[in-house]
């Protein structure tokens, strides 16, 4: 029998980081047209919008938190060793999110697959297996992801 479903919104563990509620807004400017990744298009009118960070990945902030990953198994769904989640707890998870789980007390980000009685973590990486949730097994689905962050080599 699973011990745990859910884990309620209030409830944070160690090594998570937590996003300051009265933290300053900083919108940096955007650029309402998109960049082609294909073929170039025809330029369109430039508008100078503004992005703040926080109200564009940021639903919840007091249930919102953020983990650093390690790893390639999820690496399907482009989420990368080195790589920081946006995980917001306050979202009821469902099968096929993205979430950040406890088994036995191992935290893991896999995609959750729950279907027909089944329960399962699914990474996104051939190179590893399904986590089949079992009789006895302590399974805590901590939160969903919602987006990341991703330094790129400059």
């Amino acid at each position: 029998m699973l011990e745990a479903w859910y884990c309620a919104p209030g409830e944070v563990g160690p090594g998570v980081f937590v996003p300051l509620l009265e933290a300053p807004k900083l919108a940096l400017p955007i650029d309402m047209v998109k960049v082609s990744a294909g073929f170039p298009s025809p330029a369109a009118d430039y508008e100078d919008n503004r992005l703040d960070i926080n109200d564009y990945l940021i639903r919840n902030p007091v249930s919102t938190f953020f983990f650093p990953v390690e790893g390639d198994s999820m690496q399907g769904a482009e989420i990368f060793d080195g790589d920081i989640l946006v995980v917001d707890k306050s979202i009821r998870p469902q099968h096929g999110h993205i979430v950040v789980a406890f088994i036995d007390g191992l935290r893991l980000v896999k995609r959750l697959y729950r279907q027909a009685g089944r329960v399962a973590l699914v990474a996104e990486n051939p190179n590893y297996p399904t986590l089949d949730i079992q009789e006895g097994m302590e399974l805590v689905v901590w939160g969903v992801v919602v987006g990341k962050f991703k330094r790129l080599t400059a």
